[in-house]
């Protein structure tokens, strides 16, 4: 078998994990930089030149510049891991073995660009960091490998990326020993209905619908986008904030509109009505800082009867 020589394929530096262990058990080639070109990517670039690690920038209708590279660097397996740009297949099939996608979801479920907001945000409990070949259809390849990963009930966005780069290794060990046992990836197709999608997040995506949303929801749609989207959108008139952590809370509705501050207190905090339960908004920021629900309100001049939008 020819010793392993793999190139990242990124657009961020959400991948420097990854890079950082493939350098430190050698097997890493060099790193491609997709994308228009900004400070991140620059930043990025920078920081891997000055760790010795070749590196190329690569925009996103060019075939010629990244084939170039992973020939020179005498690349035999691709790695696409926190990039979103598609990738052309003429650059993906370059190396001997092909490339493969890293994927933050139980393929097939969760395809798209956020899978992590969106399995928190539906209250998932398990997941699972899929490694696929690419094809030309996001997310569709067949599957090399998966490895599992819980959903705590309290993990945040940063939580589960942190618990799906620790699974890098093991995921990465079985790709290896198929290449060493078979000398090829060991492929299969992806089982059932792409049933729950991951599209890209937008800002309505953040905004809190207090007539449609449950306690449980809520404290996942707000887990969902903590710290990375701020949380959930908290609106009244015109002031708006950031809701970063929420609680359900048992304390009765008394039959109040779906988003009226039921409740203010020292002891118990802000507590708003929902359609069917009540909820405790823990943790708030805005442009006066990060407060908890009692101070907020107080800072804000709210009281019980008003009503977020």
């Amino acid at each position: 078998m020819d010793k392993l020589r793999i190139t990242v394929l990124t657009s961020g530096a959400s991948s420097l994990e990854l890079i950082g262990y493939l350098q430190q058990i050698n097997k890493l080639a060099g790193v491609l930089i997709f994308g228009t070109w900004d400070q991140e990517k620059a930043m990025l670039a920078q920081q891997l030149s000055q760790a010795n690690i070749s590196v190329q920038s690569c925009s996103n209708n060019e075939n010629d510049t990244p084939i170039t590279a992973i020939t020179s660097w005498k690349c035999n397996l691709g790695i696409v891991f926190c990039c979103r740009e598609k990738i052309p297949l003429p650059v993906a099939n370059t190396p001997k073995y092909g490339s493969i996608n890293l994927h933050g979801s139980p393929l097939p479920n969760y395809r798209g660009p956020d899978p992590i907001y969106w399995q928190i945000r539906n209250g998932e409990t398990e997941s699972a960091l899929t490694a696929h070949l690419l094809t030309d259809q996001f997310d569709q390849g067949n599957i090399v490998a998966q490895e599992p990963i819980f959903i705590g009930p309290f993990d945040t966005a940063n939580r589960l990326f942190s618990n799906l780069i620790q699974s890098i290794p093991a995921l990465l060990e079985t790709i290896f020993e198929q290449i060493k046992q078979f000398g090829q990836l060991q492929e299969r197709p992806q089982q059932g209905e792409c049933l729950l999608t991951a599209a890209r997040l937008t800002e309505q995506d953040l905004v809190i619908y207090w007539h449609k949303v449950t306690a449980k929801q809520l404290c996942s749609q707000v887990r969902a986008g903590n710290p990375q989207h701020g949380g959930a959108r908290l609106n009244m008139g015109q002031s708006h904030a950031q809701l970063l952590q929420a609680t359900s809370s048992l304390l009765s509705t008394y039959d109040a509109p779906p988003g009226t501050i039921i409740h203010l207190s020292p002891d118990q905090g802000l507590i708003v009505a929902l359609k069917e339960e009540s909820i405790r908004l823990d943790i708030i920021a805005n442009n006066d800082g990060v407060l908890d629900g009692y101070r907020f309100a107080k800072v804000c001049q709210l009281s019980a009867g008003m009503k977020f939008t």
